[in-house]
C-alpha cells in the first residue's frame, strides 16, 4: 500500500495523459477524496491527539489536497483545456502537477508515520 501511495502522482499524470479528461476526472476524485477525508479527520480533532510533526503534516497535506483540486477542476471539466494542459503545461497546470506531487507524496510520509507502533500518537496517549 505505501508503494501505491508514492506512485500516485506518477499514475495521475500517467492517467490524464493517456486518458485525457477521464484521467483528469479520475484524478480529480483521488485529490478530492483525500481533501474530505483530511478535512474529517481535523474535523474530528485528530491533530490534537498526534505528535506536533503528524499534526503538521496532516494539515499541510489538507492543504495540498484542496490546492490540487482546485487547480484540477478546469482539466476535468473542460476537454479543450485538458488537451492544451498536456500539450503545453502552462504556470496554472505546473502548479497542479507541483501540488499533486505534493499531496501524494505527503499522503505516503503520513501513512509511513501511520503504519509505525505509535501511529504518530502523543506518548501520552499510547500509554
Amino acid at each position: 500500500m505505501l508503494g501505491l501511495s508514492a506512485a500516485g502522482y506518477p499514475l495521475t499524470q500517467f492517467a490524464i495523459q493517456r486518458l485525457g479528461r477521464r484521467g483528469a476526472v479520475v484524478t480529480e476524485f483521488a485529490c478530492c477524496g483525500l481533501a474530505i477525508r483530511d478535512a474529517g479527520m481535523v474535523v474530528a480533532g485528530v491533530p490534537s491527539l498526534l505528535r506536533r510533526w503528524p499534526a503538521s503534516l496532516l494539515w499541510m497535506e489538507l492543504a495540498a489536497a484542496v490546492t490540487a483540486g482546485g487547480l484540477g477542476l478546469r482539466s476535468a471539466m473542460d476537454d479543450e483545456s485538458c488537451k492544451r494542459a498536456n500539450a503545453e503545461p502552462g504556470p496554472a497546470e505546473m502548479a497542479r502537477r507541483v501540488a499533486v506531487g505534493a499531496l501524494f507524496g505527503l499522503h505516503t510520509l503520513r501513512f509511513w508515520i501511520y503504519l509505525r507502533p505509535d501511529h504518530g500518537r502523543k506518548r501520552s496517549l499510547i500509554d
